[in-house]
Parts: structure tokens; sequence; C-alpha cells
């Protein structure tokens, strides 16, 4: 629909073209001419979008509400819930000012006043940071409900919750009642619904079949019984131990049948180590074992097989040219660093024999010592260590 605004500028607008001469043909008349069909040209765009535009705000709000949606009962207790906070704020005695005796004569009371109503009415929803929409779209809903409620005398000492939602909306039932006729929730032999261990579908809502909703840990009719892996104790189900399938009490030597991942020796539930079955990860891959399980970790890219996630803890190599030493792959370059350290320590230790034999002990000790560093930091820097190299061919 056009709106008024846009009919308005509309009549303006043609009544402008009217009033030009368009029988003259002077410069001004025409520029004035083409200026006002620029404006009716906008006009009418804007006047066409006006729709589409409201249109889609429409869709906005309506979107809002359905996806943070409520149950009617839920609504109706968000917006009971608010009038009762509005109802603590306006509490007052008296006002003050000219209204106050007009109020106190014809309307009896401030407690339950036209003037209070209006107060409450126009705070109504505004305190809430959640589920404010949809109590905004049911107070407009259930605004001649509400005022039925507040100026009728035989209702001042009734809930506001029960009288609307439950009597009059009929979107919710009483505590333990559930469904469109509000049934009692199931109970045991002790009238306890769900044996106080659960909680009864649609409970307080005229929605739900009244199936128990059992706790965790908890099954049954009426929630009554242990869940599989849960025993009993002191009328409470716990938890079994993660070693057993199914138990009749604490520990993994109570359990009647042991988890996966676990075998039963003994009459105890002890863990089964997945790894020593090759099979369970892939080539390029080693196993952790865990208690009841077992993690598939992936080998260091030089590794074709290893037994850990370090470039030192394969078994085999990637590459064919690679040279397998203390766990560690190493390709031809390392195989050359490794040879000139070992020609380099040789030369080394002959010159501190030399040394030694040349000249004095002293001399001889000191260079000693110098050489050992060099030879200790080299070794500590190193990739490739020829302590490694002297193990593997020793053994």
């Amino acid at each position: 629909m056009i709106s008024l605004r846009a009919i308005n500028i509309l009549v303006l607008t043609f009544w402008a073209l009217k009033k030009i001469n368009l029988r003259q043909n002077s410069l001004i008349n025409i520029m004035a001419t083409i200026n006002i069909a620029k404006l009716l040209a906008i006009v009418v765009v804007f006047t066409l979008m006006e729709p589409t535009i409201s249109s889609q705000e429409r869709t906005k709000d309506r979107g809002k509400l359905t996806s943070n949606k409520l149950n009617e009962c839920r609504r109706c207790k968000v917006l009971t819930d608010s009038f009762n906070t509005w109802l603590d704020k306006t509490s007052r005695g008296k006002h003050e000012g000219g209204d106050v005796a007009w109020e106190e004569a014809k309307l009896k009371s401030y407690a339950r006043s036209e003037m209070r109503f209006v107060e409450i009415q126009e705070g109504l929803c505004s305190e809430l940071k959640m589920h404010k929409d949809h109590c905004y779209a049911l107070a407009e809903e259930a605004e001649q409900v509400l005022e039925e409620w507040w100026f009728n005398k035989n209702n001042y000492s009734s809930d506001l919750y029960e009288w609307l939602c439950i009597e009059n909306l009929q979107y919710c039932c009483p505590v333990h009642q559930f469904g469109e006729a509000c049934t009692p929730c199931p109970q045991d032999g002790n009238n306890k619904v769900c044996a106080g261990k659960g909680k009864c579908d649609g409970d307080g809502t005229r929605k739900g079949n009244g199936t128990c909703i059992c706790h965790t840990g908890y099954s049954g009719k009426y929630c009554e019984e242990c869940s599989r892996n849960f025993y009993k104790t002191m009328n409470v189900c716990k938890s079994c131990h993660q070693a057993c399938y199914e138990c009749n009490g604490d520990g993994p030597n109570a359990c009647i049948q042991c988890a996966p991942g676990w075998s039963i020796e003994l009459g105890v539930c002890v863990d089964v180590n997945e790894c020593f079955d090759l099979s369970v990860c892939k080539t390029s891959e080693f196993c952790i074992n865990k208690e009841g399980s077992y993690n598939c970790e992936s080998c260091d890219r030089t590794c074709k097989t290893c037994v850990g996630p370090n470039p030192k803890d394969c078994t085999s190599c990637t590459a064919p040219d690679n040279f397998l030493l203390a766990g560690k792959c190493i390709n031809n370059d390392h195989k050359r660093i490794l040879l000139l350290k070992v020609v380099f320590y040789l030369s080394l230790c002959i010159l501190v024999i030399f040394i030694s034999y040349r000249k004095s002990w002293y001399i001889a000790s000191f260079v000693t010592l110098v050489t050992s560093f060099v030879i200790y930091f080299f070794e500590d820097t190193s990739d490739v260590k020829v302590i490694d190299v002297y193990n593997q061919y020793k053994m």
C-alpha cells in the first residue's frame, strides 16, 4: 500500500506542474519542468519500494521471534514475571500532585487504579534482556485479558500466572501436570514424580506426553532403576569404573563385563595394550597406548616406520638413499660431514700426542683441555654424532 506521505508528495507535485505555464517557452519554465519531473520520478520509485521495505522489516521481525522461539507457556511465564516486576516497581502508597485526590475518589485506591495499570503497561517487558520481542507480542495479544484481571475485584487475590496462563489463555498446566487436559505426571510408590530422579515430559505445559525424562544414570518408567554402567548404592545410582561395561559395585574388580579395551584377568578388568598388535596403525604411524584405548600418531617425514614422533625415532627411512644411524635417517651430506668430523677429531688427537712428545707436559695438558672442549661443542650441537656411529657398529 502507498503511504499517506507519498500520496501528499504526489499531489503537491502535480499541483506544481499545473501551475507552470507550459505554453511559454522561457528557459526558466523548461528547467523547472525538468526538475519537477525528476522529483516526481524519485517519489514514484520510493513509493513503489516502500511496501517491499516494510515487508522486509516485518519478515526480519518475524525472523527474530522464530530464531529464538519459546513455547506458549514459556512466553506467558515471561510476560507474567515482567508484569509482577513492574507491579513491584510501581508499588507506593500515594501520588503527589493534583491527580491524587481524583484517583482516590474515582478509583478508590492507587493499588488497583487505572493510572497504575497504565504505568505498568508502559514499562512492561522493557527490563528484559532476553525474549523481549516475545513478551511484547503476547502483551499486545493479551491486553484485554490483563485489563479484565486488573479491574475485576474477584481477581485481587488470585495469582496472575495461574489466572492468565493456566485458566484463561490455557497455555500452561499446574506443576506436575502435562498435555492439553493437564494430565497428572507419573508417580512412583512414594508419590514422587519420576521418583525424584527425572522430569515429566511437558511438565507445567499443554505439551508433551508425560514420559519420564530421567537424569543421567537412571532409567525405567519412573526412573527407579539404574542405567547400564551404573550401580545403585544408598538409593543413588553411581557410575561404574571405566574398565566396566556393567558392574555391581565400585572398582575394576566389581565388573560384570569389561568395557572395550579391557580384558578380565583373575576377576579384575585390566587394560589391553593394543600397541602390541603392529597392524593397528598405518605404516607411517606409531601407536600410543591409553587406558581402554590407543592413539595412532604420524611419524616424522623422514621416517618410513618409527616408534615415536621425533626424527631420531625412525626404524626405517623414507628415502632409499638415506642411511639409518641411531634412529635418525641421514643423507649423503650428513655422511660427508660425519666423515670430516672423524678426520678432524683424529687430527686433533695426533696434534695432542705430538705436542706432549715434543713439548712440556703443561702445554700438552692445556692443548688436551682445549681439544676436549672443541670436540664436546661439535658433538653437542650436531644432529649426527660420532659416538652414535661407534655405538651402532659396536653392537
